[in-house]
């Protein structure tokens, strides 16, 4: 009996493995266990770009010409004759100083200056005949020119009371109001000539060299992706030694009136003549541990290339080595790959 008890339990546990034991035909689940899923990509064929290396550096904008407007005599202002942020000429009255005592003076000196000369003159005559000294005649001469010189500071001054534009240019905001006192150097307003209008930077001495009085370089103000062009103007021809860097002036003309004094600008400066050079796209690189890589599509597959970059602009990387002319380039997708993964590839669009 208990013999075939055994037996019995024997034959469950046989049945039992058979059961549980898979079998050569069964499938394993997943998609690691079929063939890979070929990545969507998108190429293009590398090719040669005519390029310019440059630099970038940051500046500042700022008036061709700026005074501040303020009297160079005290008086009370009796008139401002221009209208805040409105262009006005060279030569135009901007505000008028009261004159009255000016001008009561000067009249007093024509007077004290007429009889003067009446003097004089009879001190001649009588100088002829004997009737008067040298001495006299002198001293009647001597009227007259003092006379003659208060009579011109006079004017002078009657001259400062009318306030005029240096250069012609746009007014600022208005400081003092009609019937205010002035005192000299009080100012008034303020007046810019921003046409054209400078473009101030400093430069890094190891770029001094490139540097040349007319040369054409490239600006951008902050906030506007747009590029305009500008011509240095002048060179410091001194380096800071502080920041060891070299200050230079270019001027753009500014007709239209777009750029304000005091914004910030990205200055683009040339250090070479256009050569050929390759760019490609900065999505196509990828970083790996030993630096940067792209993918270049061969029979159907994305093969690694290490790469060595030299420029970065906005959108693009200069290449200095580890492609050639004419490589598929894979660009969109690049950083989902892996090495001689399988891809399905498309001609890149922009």
């Amino acid at each position: 009996m208990k013999r075939a008890l055994i037996i019995i339990a024997g034959i469950v546990i046989i049945g039992v493995i058979i059961i549980i034991k898979p079998t050569g035909k069964t499938k394993p689940k997943g998609p690691a266990g079929g063939p890979k899923t070929p990545t969507a990509v998108t190429f293009s064929i590398v090719r040669d770009t005519l390029f310019t290396r440059s630099i970038i550096v940051t500046g500042s904008l700022a008036p061709h010409d700026m005074v501040r407007i303020a009297p160079e005599i005290a008086g009370r202002i009796t008139s401002l004759s221009f209208t805040e942020g409105a262009k006005v000429s060279q030569g135009q009255v901007l505000a008028k100083l009261d004159d009255s005592e000016l001008q009561a003076q000067w009249t007093k000196l024509k007077a004290l200056l007429a009889l003067a000369e009446t003097n004089a003159k009879r001190e001649q005559s009588l100088l002829q005949g004997g009737g008067t000294s040298q001495e006299l005649f002198e001293r009647a001469e001597n009227t007259v020119t003092t006379l003659l010189a208060d009579i011109s500071v006079v004017k002078a001054a009657i001259a400062k009371t009318t306030i005029r534009a240096p250069f012609a240019g746009t007014i600022g905001i208005k400081q003092l109001s009609k019937g205010s006192y002035v005192s000299p150097g009080s100012v008034i307003t303020e007046l810019v000539n921003t046409s054209p209008i400078r473009i101030e930077a400093s430069i890094p001495e190891r770029h001094g060299m490139h540097l040349k009085k007319g040369m054409m370089i490239q600006f951008r103000q902050a906030g506007n992706p747009a590029i305009h062009e500008a011509m240095i103007h002048a060179i410091n021809p001194m380096i800071d030694n502080a920041t060891r860097t070299i200050s230079i002036i270019a001027l753009h003309k500014n007709s239209r009136n777009e750029f304000k004094p005091g914004a910030f600008a990205e200055i683009i400066l040339p250090m070479s003549q256009p050569e050929p050079t390759i760019l490609i796209p900065t999505e196509a690189a990828v970083p790996d541990i030993r630096g940067l890589r792209v993918f270049v599509l061969r029979n159907g597959k994305a093969i690694p290339q290490p790469i060595i970059t030299g420029m970065r602009l906005d959108a693009s990387l200069e290449i200095v080595k580890g492609l050639s002319i004419g490589d598929s380039l894979i660009i969109s997708g690049a950083s989902l790959l892996k090495p001689n993964s399988p891809v399905q590839a498309k001609p890149h669009r922009n």
